[in-house]
């Protein structure tokens, strides 16, 4: 499965990491249960709490793996892509105590409490069919209705981190199939948005009020456990971030240009935009 949209291969690379690294934080998540009470009481939740660590474990390899792969990839790709992660506020940020991920987390667990409703019902969806990317698609834009600014942003990723545990707690291996989702999604969907934005790096700067959490995030933004609680609303900065990076916006494609500007309150890509979907109806899973 490839995007359909041709962006800069810096935010290629990028997407790709921010996807990797979100799905990642699963692993350094203390689960809580969610299971209602049951005659077994203590016994399940013991049975279900070395599931859970299994089901980490086995996640935060996979994602080591694939995090190696892609440095793999970038490095061999240099002489004919000029890309260096070290000038990019993904790979090597300003601050070395945060991260994009660590960010995203943040801003996501605020963005799942707000759309806790619409999240759950999208999720049950997702795990009640055969797993396509056509199907998370439908269900991600869905959801977006919902959202604005990069809460829209923030849904496929909220998504992605629940099917990753769900799917793999039913002894799945989905990681390599929802990479390609979240890439493809974000690249055909998102891409214009967050590189008229500044970039993944605007992350960093979205809560002036607010710090990023520094080292390792350990709150979940796990919609079945979240507080019911509303949170104030997550709102795109006033100007993008100036953190430099290896691509530049000035050699956007046509189709990705400053003229086709998204707005902050919607995304034209999201919840409008009819494609055809080359993989309907073909299961990515076994």
């Amino acid at each position: 499965m490839a995007s359909s949209t041709t962006v800069p291969l810096g935010f290629h690379y990028e997407t790709k990491y921010v996807v990797l690294s979100y799905l990642g934080l699963l692993s350094q998540e203390k689960l809580q249960e969610q299971h209602p009470s049951s005659p077994q009481g203590v016994q399940q939740d013991t049975v279900s709490q070395s599931l859970d660590q299994e089901v980490l474990l086995k996640v935060k390899t996979e994602i080591e793996e694939e995090l190696k792969s892609l440095d793999k990839e970038i490095s061999e790709a240099f002489a004919s892509t000029g890309f260096d992660r070290h000038t990019s506020p993904v790979f090597s940020p300003a601050n070395p105590d945060s991260s994009v991920e660590d960010c995203l987390a943040h801003l996501g667990e605020k963005a799942a409490q707000e759309l806790r409703a619409p999240l759950l019902g999208a999720l049950q969806t997702l795990l009640s069919r055969p797993v396509t990317y056509q199907a998370y698609r439908e269900c991600t834009l869905e959801t977006t209705v919902h959202a604005s600014g990069w809460n829209k942003i923030l849904v496929p990723l909220i998504l992605l981190r629940q099917m990753l545990l769900e799917l793999t707690k039913r002894g799945q291996e989905p990681l390599g199939a929802l990479l390609q989702f979240g890439v493809t999604f974000l690249e055909d969907h998102a891409a214009e948005y967050i590189i008229q934005q500044g970039g993944w790096g605007t992350v960093f700067n979205l809560e002036s009020e607010e710090e990023c959490p520094t080292g390792t995030a350990e709150d979940s933004n796990d919609i079945y456990i979240l507080p019911s609680d509303g949170s104030t609303h997550v709102s795109p900065p006033e100007s993008p971030t100036t953190a430099t990076a290896s691509w530049q916006a000035e050699s956007l494609p046509v189709s990705l240009s400053a003229s086709q500007s998204w707005h902050t309150e919607s995304l034209p890509g999201l919840g409008t935009q009819e494609k055809e979907d080359k993989e309907e109806g073909v299961s990515c899973l076994n």
